[in-house]
Protein backbone atom coordinates (compact mmCIF):
# COMPACT_ATOMS: atom_id res chain seq x y z
CA UNK A 1 0.00 0.00 0.00
CA UNK A 2 1.18 3.92 -0.81
CA UNK A 3 2.24 6.13 1.73
CA UNK A 4 -1.02 6.83 4.37
CA UNK A 5 -2.53 10.14 3.90
CA UNK A 6 -2.97 12.69 7.21
CA UNK A 7 -6.60 13.37 5.92
CA UNK A 8 -9.12 11.17 4.21
CA UNK A 9 -11.72 13.22 2.21
CA UNK A 10 -15.21 10.76 2.20
CA UNK A 11 -17.36 11.96 -0.16
CA UNK A 12 -20.87 9.61 -0.92
CA UNK A 13 -22.65 10.03 -4.09
CA UNK A 14 -25.45 8.20 -6.04
CA UNK A 15 -26.59 9.81 -9.69
CA UNK A 16 -26.15 13.30 -10.34
CA UNK A 17 -22.67 13.65 -11.60
CA UNK A 18 -23.14 17.34 -12.04
CA UNK A 19 -23.68 17.68 -8.52
CA UNK A 20 -20.26 15.86 -7.69
CA UNK A 21 -18.58 17.54 -10.49
CA UNK A 22 -19.43 20.71 -8.29
CA UNK A 23 -18.30 19.27 -4.97
CA UNK A 24 -15.27 17.81 -6.56
CA UNK A 25 -14.83 21.27 -8.09
CA UNK A 26 -14.55 22.92 -4.46
CA UNK A 27 -12.54 20.72 -2.68
CA UNK A 28 -9.55 21.00 -5.55
CA UNK A 29 -9.85 24.50 -4.02
CA UNK A 30 -8.90 23.76 -0.71
CA UNK A 31 -6.24 26.20 0.81
CA UNK A 32 -4.45 23.57 2.44
CA UNK A 33 -1.41 21.06 1.48
CA UNK A 34 -4.00 18.60 -0.81
CA UNK A 35 -0.93 16.19 -0.98
CA UNK A 36 -1.25 14.78 2.17
CA UNK A 37 -4.82 14.10 1.35
CA UNK A 38 -6.36 11.77 -0.01
CA UNK A 39 -10.08 11.40 -1.85
CA UNK A 40 -12.58 8.71 -1.65
CA UNK A 41 -15.65 8.72 -3.70
CA UNK A 42 -18.38 5.84 -2.56
CA UNK A 43 -21.18 5.25 -4.90
CA UNK A 44 -24.68 3.64 -4.37
CA UNK A 45 -24.63 1.73 -7.38
CA UNK A 46 -25.07 5.02 -10.11
CA UNK A 47 -25.75 3.87 -13.43
CA UNK A 48 -23.97 4.63 -16.78
CA UNK A 49 -20.41 5.70 -17.04
CA UNK A 50 -21.02 9.43 -16.07
CA UNK A 51 -20.13 8.88 -11.91
CA UNK A 52 -16.70 7.41 -12.66
CA UNK A 53 -15.90 9.35 -15.78
CA UNK A 54 -16.62 12.68 -13.39
CA UNK A 55 -13.93 11.39 -10.64
CA UNK A 56 -11.28 10.67 -13.53
CA UNK A 57 -11.76 14.14 -14.61
CA UNK A 58 -10.89 15.56 -11.00
CA UNK A 59 -8.09 13.04 -10.46
CA UNK A 60 -5.92 15.16 -13.33
CA UNK A 61 -6.16 17.81 -11.47
CA UNK A 62 -6.00 16.08 -7.80
CA UNK A 63 -2.15 15.76 -6.45
CA UNK A 64 -3.09 13.14 -3.57
CA UNK A 65 -4.76 9.85 -3.63
CA UNK A 66 -7.82 9.35 -5.64
CA UNK A 67 -10.44 5.90 -5.10
CA UNK A 68 -13.71 5.31 -6.80
CA UNK A 69 -15.77 2.65 -4.88
CA UNK A 70 -19.18 1.73 -6.12
CA UNK A 71 -21.70 -1.99 -5.23
CA UNK A 72 -24.83 -3.03 -6.50
CA UNK A 73 -28.38 -0.45 -6.04
CA UNK A 74 -29.93 -2.39 -3.23
CA UNK A 75 -31.86 0.26 -1.71
CA UNK A 76 -30.42 3.37 -0.17
CA UNK A 77 -27.48 2.15 1.77
CA UNK A 78 -25.49 5.43 2.48
CA UNK A 79 -24.00 3.44 6.15
CA UNK A 80 -22.55 0.85 3.25
CA UNK A 81 -21.29 3.57 1.29
CA UNK A 82 -19.41 5.21 4.04
CA UNK A 83 -17.71 2.00 5.80
CA UNK A 84 -16.58 0.57 2.56
CA UNK A 85 -14.71 4.24 1.93
CA UNK A 86 -13.67 4.36 5.84
CA UNK A 87 -11.89 0.56 4.84
CA UNK A 88 -9.38 1.39 1.89
CA UNK A 89 -9.15 4.90 3.58
CA UNK A 90 -5.44 5.83 4.61
CA UNK A 91 -6.16 9.03 7.16
CA UNK A 92 -6.21 9.39 10.64
CA UNK A 93 -8.62 12.53 10.49
CA UNK A 94 -11.58 11.18 8.34
CA UNK A 95 -14.01 13.91 6.81
CA UNK A 96 -17.61 13.09 5.23
CA UNK A 97 -19.32 15.18 3.01
CA UNK A 98 -22.42 14.54 0.87
CA UNK A 99 -21.51 15.12 -3.16
CA UNK A 100 -24.81 17.07 -3.34
CA UNK A 101 -22.81 19.80 -0.86
CA UNK A 102 -19.95 22.48 -2.23
CA UNK A 103 -17.42 23.82 0.26
CA UNK A 104 -15.97 26.75 0.96
CA UNK A 105 -11.86 27.35 0.47
CA UNK A 106 -11.45 26.83 4.27
CA UNK A 107 -13.52 24.20 4.74
CA UNK A 108 -11.29 21.50 4.91
CA UNK A 109 -8.83 23.69 7.49
CA UNK A 110 -11.96 24.24 9.58
CA UNK A 111 -12.85 20.94 9.92
CA UNK A 112 -9.55 19.28 11.15
CA UNK A 113 -7.96 22.28 12.41
CA UNK A 114 -9.13 21.22 16.14
CA UNK A 115 -9.94 17.63 15.31
CA UNK A 116 -8.54 15.00 17.80
CA UNK A 117 -9.90 12.08 19.80
CA UNK A 118 -12.61 12.15 21.67
CA UNK A 119 -14.01 14.75 19.07
CA UNK A 120 -16.42 14.91 16.47
CA UNK A 121 -16.65 18.11 14.72
CA UNK A 122 -20.00 18.50 12.81
CA UNK A 123 -20.92 21.45 10.49
CA UNK A 124 -24.30 21.84 8.23
CA UNK A 125 -25.65 23.35 5.39
CA UNK A 126 -27.28 26.45 3.45
CA UNK A 127 -30.20 24.91 0.98
CA UNK A 128 -29.98 26.51 -2.65
CA UNK A 129 -33.33 26.94 -3.91
CA UNK A 130 -33.38 25.28 -7.49
CA UNK A 131 -32.63 28.38 -9.38
CA UNK A 132 -29.84 28.76 -7.66
CA UNK A 133 -28.16 25.59 -8.12
CA UNK A 134 -29.03 25.94 -11.75
CA UNK A 135 -26.51 28.90 -11.52
CA UNK A 136 -23.60 27.19 -9.88
CA UNK A 137 -20.53 26.46 -12.05
CA UNK A 138 -17.26 26.62 -12.31
CA UNK A 139 -16.35 30.19 -12.10
CA UNK A 140 -19.08 30.84 -8.71
CA UNK A 141 -17.18 27.93 -7.39
CA UNK A 142 -13.66 29.27 -8.25
CA UNK A 143 -14.44 32.81 -6.66
CA UNK A 144 -16.96 31.30 -4.18
CA UNK A 145 -19.53 33.18 -5.41
CA UNK A 146 -21.91 31.72 -3.49
CA UNK A 147 -23.87 34.08 -0.51
CA UNK A 148 -26.14 36.12 -2.94
CA UNK A 149 -27.44 32.83 -4.37
CA UNK A 150 -28.67 31.97 -0.51
CA UNK A 151 -31.84 33.29 0.38
CA UNK A 152 -32.28 35.74 3.72
CA UNK A 153 -34.58 33.02 5.65
CA UNK A 154 -32.38 30.36 4.68
CA UNK A 155 -29.40 32.38 5.82
CA UNK A 156 -31.28 33.35 9.00
CA UNK A 157 -32.15 29.81 9.90
CA UNK A 158 -28.55 28.68 9.73
CA UNK A 159 -27.59 31.73 11.89
CA UNK A 160 -30.21 30.50 14.44
CA UNK A 161 -29.14 27.03 14.69
CA UNK A 162 -25.23 28.37 14.91
CA UNK A 163 -25.97 30.19 17.90
CA UNK A 164 -27.42 27.15 19.68
CA UNK A 165 -24.72 24.59 18.73
CA UNK A 166 -22.49 27.06 19.66
CA UNK A 167 -23.86 27.05 23.41
CA UNK A 168 -24.21 23.31 23.48
CA UNK A 169 -20.95 22.96 22.68
CA UNK A 170 -20.14 24.35 26.34
CA UNK A 171 -22.95 22.24 28.05
CA UNK A 172 -22.89 18.81 28.50
CA UNK A 173 -26.38 18.08 26.62
CA UNK A 174 -26.95 14.45 25.16
CA UNK A 175 -26.85 14.54 21.77
CA UNK A 176 -26.41 18.36 21.68
CA UNK A 177 -25.47 19.89 18.80
CA UNK A 178 -26.54 17.86 16.83
CA UNK A 179 -24.46 16.09 13.88
CA UNK A 180 -25.50 15.98 10.50
CA UNK A 181 -24.35 13.83 8.29
CA UNK A 182 -23.53 16.12 5.11
CA UNK A 183 -20.37 17.79 6.20
CA UNK A 184 -18.92 16.02 9.48
CA UNK A 185 -14.94 15.08 10.63
CA UNK A 186 -13.80 12.89 13.40
CA UNK A 187 -10.60 10.60 14.26
CA UNK A 188 -10.19 7.45 12.85
CA UNK A 189 -9.82 5.16 15.94
CA UNK A 190 -13.08 7.22 17.27
CA UNK A 191 -15.09 5.63 14.53
CA UNK A 192 -12.93 2.05 15.39
CA UNK A 193 -14.45 1.99 18.97
CA UNK A 194 -17.86 1.86 17.45
CA UNK A 195 -17.43 -0.28 14.44
CA UNK A 196 -18.08 2.50 12.13
CA UNK A 197 -21.50 3.21 10.61
CA UNK A 198 -24.22 0.52 11.41
CA UNK A 199 -25.46 -0.64 7.96
CA UNK A 200 -28.79 -2.10 8.96
CA UNK A 201 -30.08 1.89 8.38
CA UNK A 202 -31.34 1.15 4.69
CA UNK A 203 -33.30 4.31 3.61
CA UNK A 204 -33.28 7.70 4.58
CA UNK A 205 -32.23 9.16 7.83
CA UNK A 206 -31.20 8.46 11.05
CA UNK A 207 -27.52 6.82 10.52
CA UNK A 208 -26.18 9.86 11.23
CA UNK A 209 -27.90 10.39 14.57
CA UNK A 210 -27.28 6.70 15.59
CA UNK A 211 -23.21 7.31 14.82
CA UNK A 212 -23.88 10.23 17.32
CA UNK A 213 -24.99 8.29 20.09
CA UNK A 214 -22.38 5.40 20.06
CA UNK A 215 -19.94 8.08 19.79
CA UNK A 216 -21.10 9.62 23.12
CA UNK A 217 -21.09 6.14 24.75
CA UNK A 218 -17.18 6.20 24.22
CA UNK A 219 -16.99 9.62 25.45
CA UNK A 220 -16.98 11.28 22.26
CA UNK A 221 -18.33 14.55 22.10
CA UNK A 222 -19.48 16.75 19.27
CA UNK A 223 -18.55 19.73 18.98
CA UNK A 224 -19.80 22.79 16.24
CA UNK A 225 -17.57 24.23 13.62
CA UNK A 226 -20.75 26.14 11.98
CA UNK A 227 -19.33 30.06 13.40
CA UNK A 228 -15.86 28.86 11.47
CA UNK A 229 -17.71 27.14 7.91
CA UNK A 230 -20.92 25.90 6.24
CA UNK A 231 -21.36 23.67 3.07
CA UNK A 232 -23.92 24.69 0.74
CA UNK A 233 -26.39 22.41 -0.61
CA UNK A 234 -27.32 21.67 -4.35
CA UNK A 235 -31.00 21.35 -4.76
CA UNK A 236 -32.33 18.24 -5.98
CA UNK A 237 -35.78 16.26 -5.42
CA UNK A 238 -36.12 13.97 -2.33
CA UNK A 239 -34.98 10.62 -1.92
CA UNK A 240 -38.06 8.50 -2.15
CA UNK A 241 -37.58 6.87 1.18
CA UNK A 242 -37.40 10.38 2.81
CA UNK A 243 -39.74 11.33 5.09
CA UNK A 244 -39.88 14.45 7.66
CA UNK A 245 -38.32 12.91 10.94
CA UNK A 246 -38.07 9.66 9.71
CA UNK A 247 -42.20 9.40 10.78
CA UNK A 248 -43.48 5.91 9.97
CA UNK A 249 -40.21 4.58 8.71
CA UNK A 250 -38.09 1.52 9.42
CA UNK A 251 -35.09 3.31 10.41
CA UNK A 252 -36.90 5.61 12.75
CA UNK A 253 -37.97 2.08 14.57
CA UNK A 254 -34.65 0.69 14.31
CA UNK A 255 -32.95 3.96 15.89
CA UNK A 256 -35.83 3.16 18.92
CA UNK A 257 -35.49 -0.29 19.68
CA UNK A 258 -34.58 -1.35 23.09
CA UNK A 259 -30.62 -1.74 23.33
CA UNK A 260 -28.35 0.02 21.36
CA UNK A 261 -24.80 -1.31 21.62
CA UNK A 262 -21.99 1.19 21.14
CA UNK A 263 -20.18 -1.36 18.84
CA UNK A 264 -22.92 -2.22 16.28
CA UNK A 265 -22.88 -5.66 14.66
CA UNK A 266 -23.14 -4.70 11.17
CA UNK A 267 -20.11 -2.42 10.65
CA UNK A 268 -16.51 -2.31 9.85
CA UNK A 269 -14.86 -5.49 11.08
CA UNK A 270 -17.40 -7.71 8.32
CA UNK A 271 -14.76 -6.23 5.83
CA UNK A 272 -11.40 -8.35 5.59
CA UNK A 273 -7.84 -7.34 6.44
CA UNK A 274 -6.01 -9.30 3.67
CA UNK A 275 -8.27 -8.05 1.09
CA UNK A 276 -7.79 -4.85 1.99
CA UNK A 277 -4.27 -5.30 1.72
CA UNK A 278 -4.01 -6.23 -1.72
CA UNK A 279 -5.90 -2.92 -3.08
CA UNK A 280 -3.23 -1.28 -5.62
CA UNK A 281 -4.38 2.09 -6.29
CA UNK A 282 -4.99 3.86 -9.24
CA UNK A 283 -2.17 5.94 -10.44
CA UNK A 284 -2.77 9.25 -12.40
CA UNK A 285 -2.45 7.22 -16.08
CA UNK A 286 -5.46 4.54 -14.92
CA UNK A 287 -7.39 7.67 -14.51
CA UNK A 288 -6.65 9.50 -17.70
CA UNK A 289 -7.70 5.71 -19.28
CA UNK A 290 -10.75 5.65 -17.48
CA UNK A 291 -11.09 9.43 -18.67
CA UNK A 292 -10.42 8.98 -22.06
CA UNK A 293 -12.23 5.64 -21.95
CA UNK A 294 -15.45 7.79 -20.68
CA UNK A 295 -15.12 10.22 -23.75
CA UNK A 296 -15.35 7.49 -26.11
CA UNK A 297 -17.89 5.34 -24.58
CA UNK A 298 -20.31 8.83 -25.49
CA UNK A 299 -19.47 8.23 -29.20
CA UNK A 300 -20.18 4.46 -29.36
CA UNK A 301 -23.17 1.99 -28.01
CA UNK A 302 -20.85 0.39 -25.53
CA UNK A 303 -22.96 -0.78 -22.30
CA UNK A 304 -20.51 0.46 -20.04
CA UNK A 305 -16.53 1.17 -19.22
CA UNK A 306 -16.32 -2.40 -18.36
CA UNK A 307 -17.28 -3.36 -21.81
CA UNK A 308 -14.45 -1.71 -23.40
CA UNK A 309 -11.67 -2.08 -20.45
CA UNK A 310 -12.24 -5.46 -19.94
CA UNK A 311 -13.71 -7.18 -23.16
CA UNK A 312 -12.67 -10.64 -21.65
CA UNK A 313 -14.30 -10.17 -18.46
CA UNK A 314 -16.48 -13.37 -17.29
CA UNK A 315 -20.03 -12.26 -17.56
CA UNK A 316 -20.73 -13.82 -13.86
CA UNK A 317 -17.65 -11.53 -12.60
CA UNK A 318 -19.06 -8.57 -10.50
CA UNK A 319 -18.00 -5.47 -12.23
CA UNK A 320 -15.73 -3.37 -10.04
CA UNK A 321 -15.44 0.04 -12.18
CA UNK A 322 -11.90 0.74 -11.15
CA UNK A 323 -10.79 -2.96 -11.80
CA UNK A 324 -7.69 -2.75 -9.95
CA UNK A 325 -9.87 -2.72 -6.36
CA UNK A 326 -11.03 -5.65 -5.06
CA UNK A 327 -14.20 -6.75 -5.97
CA UNK A 328 -15.27 -8.10 -2.17
CA UNK A 329 -15.43 -4.63 -0.83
Amino acid sequence: MNDPASISIVVSTYERPGHLANCLRSILNQAIDTCSCEVIVTDDGSQGPETEACVATFAQQWPGRIIFLTQPKEGFRLAKCRNRAVVVSTGQQLVFLDADCIVPPHFLQAMTGGLKQGVVLASDCYRLSKAATADIDNRVIDHWEIDSKIEVTERRRLTRKTFRARIYSLLTIPMRPRLTGCAFACHREDLLKINGFDENYIGWGFEDRDLQRRLAMKAVRARTVLHRVKAVHQWHPTDSTFARNGVGTANREYYHRAETPAYCVNGLDQYQREEIDRITFPTRRDWQVIADTAQLQQQTSARSLVDLLLPTLPTDQAYSPVPILVHSL
